[in-house]
């Protein structure tokens, strides 16, 4: 029997220490990379942050002052400041932006989701009919409101682009300029 633990625990040694030796390799590269990582994502976020404030403040902040809208740099690359908008909608104001949009013609941008809540076990054929007829089948149902955000851009740009108003009291409206780079 000696002869069968002494074989057990030289495989158990040599098994365990060589997959321990690679485990706290990796265990120490994975916990470099997640801390690299997240330097990286830091400093990502504050030079996004600093990009923004040259693009949309200082540079055309100076350039209205020195009354220029663009300028071509000796290396050939452009900078041209442009007026943007953002236009968002939110969610407690849906009602009202739909009703607002259906008066003044812009029905068909809002998107309504209808959420059921069905206890569990409902036949299938009891799901078709429920959406046949939702609030007689006696389930409770929630309306939500939404337009994408690509469709409410768009939507603000051709707005301020033919001079019509967007109601502020029901979008949040932002109007800036934007220094864009072309070359």
């Amino acid at each position: 029997m000696n002869d069968e633990n002494d074989r057990f625990l030289e495989a158990t040694e040599s098994v365990s220490n060589t997959h321990m030796a690679r485990i706290v390799d990796l265990g120490i590269e994975f916990i470099r990379l997640d801390n690299e990582i997240k330097k990286m994502e830091n400093l990502l976020e504050v030079r996004k942050k600093q990009f923004k404030a040259i693009s949309e403040a200082e540079l055309p902040d100076l350039m209205a002052k020195a009354r220029m809208q663009e300028f071509t740099l000796l290396n050939g690359f452009k900078l041209k400041v442009e007026p943007f908008i953002a236009v968002k909608l939110p969610k407690d104001n849906a009602d009202a932006a739909d009703a607002w949009l259906l008066a003044h013609g812009h029905d068909g941008m809002m998107k309504h989701n209808l959420e059921v809540h069905l206890p569990r076990g409902v036949p299938a054929d009891k799901v078709d009919a429920l959406k046949k007829q939702i609030e007689s089948a006696g389930f409770d149902c929630d309306d939500t409101k939404s337009i994408h955000y690509q469709t409410l851009a768009k939507w603000g740009r051709e707005m301020e682009a033919e001079g019509e108003v967007i109601p502020e009291d029901i979008f949040e409206v932002y109007r800036g300029q934007k220094t864009k780079i072309t070359g």
